[in-house]
Formats: C-alpha cells, structure tokens, sequence
C-alpha cells in the first residue's frame, strides 16, 4: 500500500471518490488522563460494530489530537484510540499521523475555563477504586457537567473559543474536500480521527444542517439535546466528503455511529464550514 494518496499512477483524479472522516472522542481516562484498558476495549468493539469491514476502503489511515503522549505507544490517549480503531478494522493501514489542527494545545484563544479543574471536581474522590463500568458512569457524569458548563459560557472570550474549535474541524473538513480532487478516481479512503470530548460538540453545534420534526430547517443549535446530548468515550460521528463523476462536492454528510441518536437527512452547512474555517485560519495568521 502507497504512503503517499496524493500520488497515483493514473492521470484521472477526483470524479467518484469518497474521504469518509470519522471524528472520535478518545476512550475512557483516568485522572491522570492515562488511556483506560477498559477504553481500549471498547474502542475495540464500537470498530467491531460498525461493520466496516477492511476491503470496504482502498486506504485506512488514523490521525489525531497527541495531546499528553504516554502509554505503552506513547500517544495522546485520541491519537491512540483513532490508532486503535484503524487497527481493529485492518491491519494493513498507514502509519498513524498526528494533528495538530485537532490538538487543542494550539488554540489561540485562551481556554476561558480550568477544564481539568472542572472536569475532576464532577469525579468523585475514590475513582480510582471504582470498577470499570463505574468509572465510566462517573467519567460521563463529569463529561456532562464539564460540556454544559462550557455551553453555558457567554463571554466574548468564551464565544471565540468555541468559534475557533468549530473553525478548527471546518478547516480539517475542508482540507480533506480538498485533497479528494486529488484522489485516483474510483477510490475510497477512511480517516478515523481522534479528538476529544468537549470540542468535538461545536462544529455541530455552530454548522450542522438539521430538520425538526416539522421539517423546518435549522443550522447549528443551542441545546445539546438536538444530538442527543454529548459524545460518550470512543463514540464516533462520520462526516462523508464525495465528489461525483464530474469532481463536483456532493453535500458533506454526518452520520452518528451510535444508533440512538437523531438519524437522517443531516449534513454540514458548507456556506457555515467556510465562515469558521476562514476564522480559524485569519486567527492561525496572526
């Protein structure tokens, strides 16, 4: 398998290709934010259960966040779990590649909120006593405090952070509709892409195209229970990138991988994935 998708041998690119980018919350952690065995696992399984199977793609291939390498493959616990899931699909993948568009150590905006403070005062003092499914009722607990708290920030400091998560997805988004011109035609490739709980939320809060049960469009939302609330632990939503035979972009689809949240006609505004990109990229100017 080539390590370069760029390129190719045939002079025809980009007519029929598809980039299915599969953006993940990396598993369980401890406080010490060490990947969980028990995360690794259930990374495990949810690529098990999606039913991708290896011949589904002609390339798999993980990026992700590497904040605060460690473990036994000394990677960040999301560039680790996206490395995890390719792995479990395939064993014939490319070399797992970090982000630095998804880690959030290179935002430029302040984080407006102590997030670990916030996060380990939801967790109760003897976590690391608790069993593993009890770890992970505590870790959604705190999840939750941790993202409404977030939502719930008004500030201008806090508006341009979030801004500049969303612009942040957008822009990887748009890169990969990019790179799909470039693509030998007929081909197909997956991008597992592992990030982190928290930010994975706003370019959906800021740019998904929904309908409600009148049918009545809406871009972006203010309540996360429009999805179902926040992305558990290795949980995973699939923004599909094609081009038709012309190369033309078809709408850039999202698909939740969890069955109990909103399924259906859900795609990213691209006028709105273009505003935040180019926010994001003015702010990474300066």
């Amino acid at each position: 398998m080539s390590e370069n998708l760029e390129q190719v041998s045939t002079p025809e690119r980009g007519a029929n290709v598809k980039i299915a980018l599969k953006f993940m919350r990396h598993g369980e952690r401890d406080k010490e934010n060490n990947l969980l065995p028990y995360g690794r696992e259930v990374t495990r399984k949810r690529a098990q259960e999606s039913g991708i199977k290896k011949d589904d793609f002609d390339a798999i291939k993980a990026i992700g966040s590497d904040v605060n390498p460690q473990g036994p493959l000394h990677m960040g616990r999301s560039l680790e779990t996206a490395d995890i899931y390719a792995k479990e699909i395939s064993d014939d993948v490319f070399k797992t590649r970090a982000s630095k568009i998804l880690n959030y150590e290179t935002y430029k905006t302040p984080f407006p909120y102590d997030h670990y403070a916030i996060y380990n005062s939801f967790l109760p003092e003897n976590f690391d006593d608790l069993s593993p499914e009890e770890k992970s009722a505590a870790s959604k607990k705190a999840q939750v405090g941790t993202v409404n708290h977030i939502f719930a920030l008004n500030t201008p400091e806090a508006i341009t952070y979030k801004k500049e998560i969303a612009g942040s997805f957008a822009y990887l988004i748009l890169h990969y509709a990019e790179m799909a011109k470039r693509l030998k035609s007929n081909s197909s490739v997956l991008l597992p892409a592992g990030t982190h709980g928290g930010v994975m939320e706003f370019p959906l809060q800021q740019a998904l195209a929904w309908k409600d049960k009148k049918r009545n469009p809406h871009v972006g939302f203010d309540s996360l229970e429009v999805i179902g609330g926040d992305l558990d632990p290795s949980e995973a939503y699939t923004v599909t990138i094609e081009r038709n035979e012309n190369g033309d972009l078809k709408p850039l689809t999202v698909v939740f991988d969890n069955p109990a949240r909103p399924q259906g006609e859900m795609y990213f505004d691209l006028a709105k994935l273009e505003e935040l990109a180019d926010f994001y990229e003015q702010l990474h100017k300066e």
